[in-house]
């Protein structure tokens, strides 16, 4: 079948971290069918990823629903350009609208697996073995890997201490699952003077004011990047850490592309879906009846979510077992 596949779309997710999850079909795809040429459909944050694919040719950016006119003409376009495959992770109609012979299946499955499997089972449709060599696909420049190593080395000049390297990112979309501020201050603090770590504190642009509350909230010193990295420079600083302390957002993801060991600190999300899958991780969740409940508000706790329940000890006894301090 691979000589007969030279056309294949595929359609993504539109968060960052949804995204890296996909990767590893996107990668079995390319390994599979190696002469084919791959179109991509993804949210704003992927076009980073795609664009830099050696296999894909075209990545389009979807926008906002455009109505039922708008649906029809990107479903004609899509018929126009008689893709051999389509495997769409979006879980539509399109597969079966777009006139492909070969083509991904709707599925109603509610077994709890982690997306990255649930991803990956989809190939099963269109005969590819899902479960051989699923790595993940994040493009790393050269200028990135020189940036990163000025960073580290800068680091390395600037403490006494040369300890290990500790990633924490205090950032998330929504505040339910941000583990409170001060805590990540605490425990930065105490990575630094009981664990003699370098502490780097990380972030989107929209996560800058968390991470400056963080930092004011400190008594040590731990290198601000939030808002510097590009993704393939944060994952080349997650491939040259010793650990990353994080919430349940899109750096974790990048960390189990890294392979980098991962404490993942969770609030509402089943960590059995979204958890770390690093070779060396552990998940810190609240010991709550309700977790996990999956829901986007908190009847019990608006504010600050069953997150903030977690304990910094039990936090900082994951962070050292990793460390093996």
């Amino acid at each position: 079948m691979a000589k007969e596949v030279k056309k294949i779309l595929f359609i993504s997710l539109s968060n960052l971290g949804d995204i890296i999850l996909t990767t590893p079909v996107l990668e079995r795809l390319y390994e599979e069918f190696p002469e084919a040429e791959i179109d991509v459909i993804t949210g704003l944050p992927g076009k980073e990823i795609f664009s830099r694919h050696p296999a894909v040719k075209n990545v389009t950016v979807r926008g906002k629903r455009k109505g039922l006119k708008g649906r029809v003409e990107e479903l004609l376009e899509i018929r126009r350009k008689k893709y051999d495959l389509v495997m769409d992770l979006k879980n539509s109609l399109i597969p079966y609208l777009a006139g492909a012979k070969v083509h991904s299946k709707l599925s109603f499955k509610r077994k709890v697996v982690h997306k990255r499997l649930e991803h990956l089972s989809k190939l099963e449709a269109v005969g590819v073995d899902p479960y051989k060599n699923n790595k993940f696909f994040i493009p790393v420049s050269e200028e990135e890997e020189v940036f990163i190593k000025g960073i580290l080395l800068g680091a390395e000049g600037s403490s006494s201490l040369r300890g290990k390297r500790v990633i924490i990112n205090p950032g998330a979309k929504s505040h339910l699952k941000r583990w409170p501020e001060e805590e990540y201050a605490l425990l930065a603090d105490r990575l630094i003077s009981e664990a003699g770590c370098e502490v780097f504190v990380i972030g989107q642009q929209e996560d800058e004011e968390v991470v400056k509350r963080v930092l004011s909230s400190m008594k040590g010193k731990a290198l601000d990047l939030c808002g510097k990295t590009s993704l393939g420079a944060l994952f080349s600083l997650m491939e040259n850490v010793d650990l990353v302390i994080t919430n349940d957002s899109a750096p974790l993801h990048i960390a189990s592309a890294a392979d980098a060991p991962t404490v993942a600190i969770f609030g509402p999300t089943d960590a059995h879906k979204y958890g770390p899958l690093s070779g060396k991780k552990a998940v810190v969740k609240p010991q709550v009846p309700c977790h996990p409940c999956e829901r986007a508000l908190c009847k019990i706790n608006p504010h600050s979510g069953c997150i903030s329940n977690v304990k910094l000890d039990d936090v900082f006894l994951e962070a050292k077992k990793l460390l093996e301090v």
